[in-house]
This record gives C-alpha cells, sequence and structure tokens, in this order.
C-alpha cells in the first residue's frame, strides 16, 4: 500500500490490478489481495517497482490527453484508464531513488482509446510514417494547412473536413547533474480546412511530426531519444471521438529500465523482496524426468 501526492491524489476505483481509494483526504494505492501480510512481497513490489514510470508519464502527458478515453466505464477517469492499459505492458523499473528524482522513460505506452480506425504507424526509430496518404504533396515551409487538409481528406476515406490531427512527442533527457532520466512532453496539432491559408509549419510550430514521408505523413527529424505517435479526433454531437493509439519508442535508453537486472536493482531499492526460498520462481523446459538419475554408476550404485 501507498499513499499517493500530486495529480493522482485524484483517482479513485480500480485500474488493472491496483486499486485507489480516499481516506482522511489522502489516496490510498493498494494491489488487488484478498490479505496481504507481507508489504515486500514479490507480488507487491513487481508492482511498486513498475507504477512510479506509468505515472510519472501520465503526469506530464495528463494536459494533452483529455476525453483521450472515450468509452471510459462509469466511475473511471482518464487517469485511472491510463494506468489500467499500461499497468499491463512491457514493465519499465524504477528504483526509489529515482522515483525521488523525478525519473521518467519514454516508453511505448498507450494513450488514447476510441472508435475512430487507428492510425497504423510503421517503422521504427526516428523513421515512423502513418498510413495517412498524401499523394503528390510535398510539405515544405510554404505548405498551407488547405492544401495538407486537401491531400488527406482526398486521398484516406477515414478523414473529414474539422477532424483533427495530433502528434504526441516525447523527448528523453538526462539530468547532467543527477544523470536521473526525465522527459520532456510537447505536442502539436492540425484541424483540417480547405479554407486555412495559413502554413502549416506556423500552426504546427515545424512540428518533427508533419513531414511527408514516402508519400505519407511521417516524422522526419532528430528528436534524440524519444516516443512519438499521431492521434486522429472528432467532435461528435458533443463528444470526442479519437483513435486508439500507442507510442512508437526510438528511445536507447529504455531496455537499461527494462528485464530480470532492472527489476532487481529497483526492489532492492525498496528492500529486498521476500518470498519461499523453496518455490521455483520462473519456469523451465527441458527433457522430461522419471526420478532417474542419468550418469550414475552402473546398477544405481553410490551406495558403500
Amino acid at each position: 500500500m501507498a499513499i499517493l501526492n500530486g495529480i493522482i491524489r485524484k483517482m479513485s476505483g480500480s485500474a488493472g490490478d491496483l486499486t485507489f481509494k480516499t481516506l482522511n483526504g489522502q489516496t490510498v494505492v493498494s494491489e488487488k489481495v484478498v490479505r496481504m501480510t507481507n508489504p515486500r512481497s514479490v507480488a507487491q513490489m513487481r508492482v511498486r517497482t513498475r507504477w512510479s514510470n506509468v505515472i510519472a508519464m501520465y503526469s506530464g502527458i495528463r494536459p494533452l490527453l483529455n476525453n483521450g478515453f472515450e468509452n471510459r466505464p462509469l466511475g473511471l477517469s482518464d487517469y485511472n484508464m491510463f494506468v489500467k492499459v499500461n499497468m499491463q505492458r512491457t514493465p519499465i523499473y524504477l528504483t526509489k531513488q529515482a522515483v525521488a528524482g523525478g525519473a521518467c522513460i519514454a516508453t511505448a505506452y498507450q494513450i488514447t482509446q476510441g472508435s475512430l480506425p487507428a492510425i497504423v504507424v510503421t517503422g521504427s526509430g526516428q523513421g515512423g510514417s502513418t498510413d495517412i496518404r498524401l499523394t503528390g504533396l510535398t510539405i515544405s515551409n510554404s505548405t498551407t494547412v488547405a492544401e495538407f487538409s486537401q491531400a488527406v481528406v482526398n486521398n484516406n476515406a477515414d478523414y473529414r473536413y474539422g477532424d483533427q490531427i495530433s502528434f504526441f512527442l516525447v523527448k528523453q533527457l538526462v539530468n547532467a547533474a543527477t544523470e536521473i532520466p526525465y522527459c520532456q512532453f510537447s505536442a502539436a496539432k492540425v484541424i483540417l480546412d480547405a479554407a486555412n491559408t495559413e502554413t502549416l509549419a506556423s500552426v504546427t510550430g515545424g512540428s518533427t511530426g508533419f513531414k511527408a514521408v514516402d508519400g505519407k505523413l511521417g516524422h522526419n527529424g532528430n528528436d534524440g531519444d524519444c516516443a512519438y505517435t499521431w492521434v486522429h479526433s472528432r467532435k461528435s454531437v458533443g463528444r470526442t471521438l479519437v483513435s486508439t493509439q500507442e507510442l512508437l519508442s526510438a528511445n536507447t535508453l529504455e531496455a537499461e529500465y527494462q528485464g530480470d537486472a532492472a527489476y532487481t536493482l529497483a526492489s532492492t531499492s525498496y528492500g529486498h523482496s521476500t518470498g519461499s526460498f523453496l518455490t521455483p520462481d520462473a519456469d523451465a523446459s527441458g527433457a522430461a524426468s522419471g526420478g532417474e538419475s542419468g550418469g550414475g554408476d552402473e546398477g544405481g550404485g553410490g551406495g558403500l
């Protein structure tokens, strides 16, 4: 169990394997278990060492994600949904000291969930591109929003004027003094409008996510270690419809915070998790054993 501060004090209900409730004005998080007598069990430590990065990512991207989870169940907030879907993903393990220093690792978390067709993102590293066709359009500093909008609507059946395309960028940085990794969050958007003569570059701030890559909308620029994606959204009868999207990771640093070694380092920082010495903590495969031992003396000797 842990007491939460900051924006996550507003959380309530359940998210994945976690339960949030308010006690005396404070939000308390605990794992869904019938009985917990050991606060440093392996199960508890697995949750503790992985949820900190999920919350850190949400804290940074939160201002950009209002209405990001279109059909969330009654009683659950965007906070709850973000934690719920991302606690099931490949974990990022942070030490207690790193969390205290504001650590955050950019990784492939899901940031929206909705009914519009997902934007398919392909490629790797800095070269990711979408399935949004821009047939014949070469984007330059003079390209207007109208030209971009016409190319998108005319070549992609899922888009209409008035829709919005957003680009989310999470840059991975490292504090030079403390060597603790942290993230910088930004986003750019454009509303598809055939009458808008402003330049696309001025509307999006020259975003690296509004470039033409092999005839499609893509990412073209040197953003260093980062994670990024695009989201399609639409206003419909007072509701915000969104596409379901996850970040594409181009972060070489994240591997350092994944896997058994990262978990061991993180759990040790909180105090070793405790479990049963005699209970195997991993599965293994090999030849079936019927209780016989190979390589012994002929006749099963070994006695005196």
